[in-house]
C-alpha cells in the first residue's frame, strides 16, 4: 500500500462525498479507491468510513483520523510550494564568499538593479580568497580570483584580465615612462603577498614572441590589495597588479598604465563556482547570472588596456609554493 496515497483518497472521498466522485476527481478509476482506503483501514485496525447506497460516513476513529490526515497534506502541500517557489523565484539567504576586492570594486557598485529585480533575495557576503578555506564550506556560491583546483565545486568562468604596472601621472613624470620591462628594474615598486603566501616580486611580460623577467626593487610588500593601492595613489611607488580589479583608479585616471604593449604574466582568471546541483535554486541562478553580466561588462572595459593574459597557471600555483618568488630558484 502506498500509504500517502491512501490519505489522500480517504481526505479526498470525505470532501467529495463518495468515493466515485473522488475518483472522478482524481482521475483514477473507483476500485483504486475503495482497495487503497480499505487496506489503510485494515493497517490502523479500525474503521474510517461506514457507506450506505447513497453517502459517505464518517465513524469516530475516521473523524479524528480525517483530521489528522488533513492537517498533513496541508503542511506537505505548503512545503512543496515553497520549495517550487525557490525553484522558479529568487529569495530567501544566500550567502556569497568573495574575495574582499572584487566585492568593493566590481560587485558592490553594480548591485542596486540587482537588489530591485530582487527584493526577497538577502545577500550575505563573506570573505573568502580560495575555496579551500573552513569559511568557503558555510557559502553557496563563491567569486574568486584564482586558479581552482577543486572539483568538488563547478567553476564557470567570468574574466580574465592581465598584470600591468601601474603609477600615479606624477610618479611617471617624475621617473619617466618606461619603454621597455627593463626600464622600471631600478624604480620604487611596491609588492603584493597574495592570500596563498606568494610574494609577487618577479614579474613576467611577453609581447608577441619577445619575453622580460625582472625582479624589481621592491620597497615595501603588502597582503591587502586596498592598503597596497592607497600606497601607490601617495606615490610610494609602481604596482604590478590585475587590471580586472583597478578598473576604477584607471576609469578616474588616478592610476596610469605604462608598458600598455606588454602583456602582465600570471594574473588570475575570476570565477563564479558552485556546488553541483546548485544551479536548480532560483537564487543561484539570478546571482550568477547578474555576476556574469556585470563581469562581462568590466571584461569590455579592461580590453581597452590591452590583450588579457592567456596563460596557464605559474608553477609557482601547482607547487603550492609560499614565499618570495625572486628568491625561489
Amino acid at each position: 500500500m502506498d500509504k500517502l496515497r491512501a490519505i489522500e483518497y480517504f481526505v479526498q472521498s470525505v470532501e467529495a462525498g463518495s468515493m466515485a466522485a473522488a475518483a472522478r476527481h482524481l482521475e483514477v478509476s473507483p476500485p483504486a479507491i475503495t482497495k487503497q482506503i480499505a487496506s489503510l483501514e485494515r493497517e490502523l485496525g479500525v474503521t474510517l468510513l461506514r457507506r450506505d447506497s447513497r453517502k459517505l460516513f464518517l465513524t469516530d476513529d475516521g473523524d479524528r483520523y480525517l483530521k489528522t490526515c488533513t492537517r498533513l497534506l496541508d503542511e506537505l502541500r505548503e512545503s512543496e510550494a515553497q520549495m517550487a517557489t525557490g525553484r522558479s523565484k529568487a529569495h530567501g539567504r544566500l550567502v556569497v564568499g568573495i574575495a574582499r576586492t572584487v566585492a568593493q570594486h566590481c560587485i558592490v557598485p553594480n548591485l542596486a538593479a540587482f537588489r530591485v529585480r530582487y527584493p526577497e533575495l538577502e545577500l550575505e557576503f563573506r570573505n573568502v580568497n580560495y575555496m579551500q578555506e573552513p569559511l568557503a564550506r558555510l557559502c553557496d556560491v563563491l567569486v574568486l580570483i584564482g586558479w581552482q583546483d577543486d572539483l568538488d565545486w563547478i567553476a564557470q568562468p567570468l574574466g580574465r584580465g592581465r598584470h600591468c604596472v601601474v603609477a600615479t601621472p606624477a610618479f611617471w613624470k617624475q621617473h619617466g615612462m618606461p619603454d621597455d620591462p627593463a626600464d622600471i628594474q631600478n624604480l620604487p615598486c611596491l609588492g603584493f603577498r597574495v592570500p596563498r603566501g606568494v610574494v609577487l616580486d618577479r614579474w613576467k611580460f611577453t609581447w608577441g614572441t619577445q619575453e622580460r623577467t625582472i625582479e624589481p626593487r621592491i620597497n615595501m610588500v603588502f597582503d591587502d590589495r586596498d592598503t597596497l593601492i592607497q600606497a601607490v595613489l601617495g606615490g610610494h611607488g609602481m604596482h604590478f597588479g590585475n587590471d580586472m580589479t583597478m578598473l576604477p583608479w584607471l576609469r578616474n585616471g588616478t592610476l596610469q598604465v605604462a608598458l600598455p604593449q606588454w602583456v602582465g604574466n600570471d594574473a588570475a582568471p575570476v570565477n563564479l563556482l558552485y556546488r553541483r546541483g546548485a544551479r536548480a535554486s532560483a537564487s543561484v541562478r539570478a546571482f550568477g547570472d547578474f555576476v556574469a553580466s556585470t563581469f562581462s561588462a568590466l571584461t569590455k572595459e579592461r580590453n581597452a588596456y590591452g590583450p588579457a593574459d592567456t596563460g596557464a597557471p605559474p608553477d609557482w600555483f601547482k607547487a603550492h609554493f609560499v614565499g618570495s618568488l625572486a628568491g625561489r630558484k
